[in-house]
């Protein structure tokens, strides 16, 4: 059975997607960043395919990369006047 599709905090390199990707499929995630970096140096596109599941997918127990940026760059912080 397949798991909910997370990005894993435990088992990432970058982001956790390639680690996410690969325990809701229930394959080696080293065989998913292999097979992610060959097609990228063919085609390019997982780069954009990855970041956008960087900034949706919710990190297992935590939240999305668009709550990541907000927190870092200060978004949503009210400015004393």
């Amino acid at each position: 059975m397949k798991e909910e599709l997370v990005r894993s905090s435990s088992d990432k390199m970058l982001a956790g997607v390639c680690g996410g990707v690969a325990r809701s499929f229930g394959i080696d995630p080293t065989l998913t960043r292999i097979l992610w970096a060959v097609v990228t140096l063919f085609t390019g596109i997982p780069i954009a395919v990855y970041i956008v599941l960087w900034l949706v997918l919710p990190i297992d127990g935590g939240g999305t990369g668009f709550e990541d940026l907000k927190r870092a760059f200060g978004a949503g912080k009210s400015n004393p006047s």
